[in-house]
């Protein structure tokens, strides 16, 4: 690893222990859909879902048809739930791959059951119901179509499931709300003489939800309600908080991070008073001063925004970013560190440290830890560590 120009260290024993402090607080009845969507958060989906399969998880969710395809080309034949949108090109892979489909519209829904009927095929589907993320999925209203899909020989309504808009903040009125909509739908359904056997909501937020703030299950009624007969966590898998407002029932938890962005140091300068370091010159050096170039940028995914703003590791301490960080390279300030060379290895985001994690890092250049992880590029090699931090 120390001769990689930058590098993300994955650490698995830390994702299966995220996925066993999850699991101690639902019942052993509720299936686990370990959401391995955006490359597994930009983990690396086929060695994280190898591992979370090694530990227990017997289904998987990703957003697109391409990501199921991926698994199933590396060799995963567990169920595999597609999310989000696939276009009517791609269906014949999805039915090809066994891709477990999500139906949210009638025609839709029509198209699939052709593209099957042409293959022989009875394709699984989980229908979405839209109770108020204004996202895909039917309308509460939308029984009869949903009773047509079901009726189809060419389809398997094998599940159904809504998304919560709001699960990751404090104040839960309207994933309430949401909760009692799609427990109506349910009841019509059921009415009308329709089983599905797998029911879903709960997300990572709405799963933090059910936790109390000393980290045990809630004994509330109705969020106990959430868990149904599937969850689908994501970013709590991979050690994050959904949220800012849930990082403390969350903290109870005992959550790992599970990647650690690293590089090193490429070259070490001396420079006078009054110099200007990076494009735009915005940041200038106020006394003699000591500057370390780091071989890693926006392309790799380290955000730009940071610049003057952010932090880094460098020999266990912290150097601050100097200047605009440039597409492929950056410059930190190490004049207060000792002994900086060439090659020394820097941390460029921590899974422990809140000064440089995916949170504090998020929080700085305004956006959500999911986006700093996704980020990290294709080019950062990334490396499969089993020893728990």
């Amino acid at each position: 690893m120390k001769y990689q120009r930058a590098w993300a260290e994955i650490n698995l024993t830390n994702l299966t222990h995220n996925l066993t402090m999850l699991k101690k607080h639902i019942t052993k009845d509720v299936n686990v859909i370990g959401i391995v969507k955006a490359d597994g958060y930009g983990h690396g989906a086929v060695p994280v879902a190898n591992a979370l399969l090694s530990a227990g998880v017997r289904s998987l969710g990703v957003a697109t048809c391409e990501e199921g395809v991926q698994l199933r080309e590396h060799g995963i034949t567990v169920p595999i739930l597609v999310m989000g949108f696939t276009p009517e090109p791609l269906l014949p892979y999805a039915i090809e791959h066994n891709l477990t489909q999500t139906v949210f519209t009638a025609d839709g829904a029509k198209v699939l059951a052709e593209q099957s009927a042409v293959y022989d095929k009875r394709t699984t589907v989980h229908i979405e119901i839209d109770t108020g993320m204004r996202r895909l999925g039917f309308m509460p209203e939308d029984i009869e179509t949903i009773c047509e899909v079901a009726r189809h020989p060419n389809l398997f309504l094998e599940g159904i499931f809504t998304h919560f808009a709001t699960s990751d903040a404090i104040e839960e009125g309207f994933m309430l709300e949401q909760q009692v909509r799609f427990e109506g739908m349910l009841e019509e359904i059921s009415k009308r003489g329709l089983d599905i056997p797998i029911k879903h909501m709960a997300n990572s937020g709405a799963l933090s939800q059910t936790l109390r703030a000393d980290g045990k299950f809630s004994t509330d009624a109705q969020k106990k309600k959430l868990l149904l007969d599937a969850v689908r966590p994501g970013i709590m898998l991979y050690g994050h908080a959904p949220s800012a407002e849930m990082s403390q029932t969350c903290m109870n938890l005992d959550l790992k991070p599970v990647m650690r962005l690293m590089t090193q140091v490429s070259m070490v300068k001396k420079l006078p008073p009054g110099v200007g370091i990076s494009y735009g010159h915005m940041y200038k050096t106020e006394r003699e001063s000591t500057i370390a170039v780091l071989p890693i940028g926006y392309a790799d995914g380290y955000p730009r925004r940071l610049s003057r703003k952010g932090s880094v590791l460098v020999n266990g301490k912290f150097a601050p970013i100097a200047g605009a960080i440039c597409m492929d390279q950056c410059m930190v300030d190490v004049t207060d560190i000792p002994d900086v060379k060439s090659g020394d290895p820097v941390v460029m985001l921590d899974t422990v440290d809140n000064k440089i994690s995916a949170e504090c890092l998020a929080d700085t250049v305004g956006t959500i830890s999911y986006e700093i992880l996704c980020c990290i590029g294709k080019r950062v090699p990334r490396f499969y560590v089993s020893s728990v931090s």
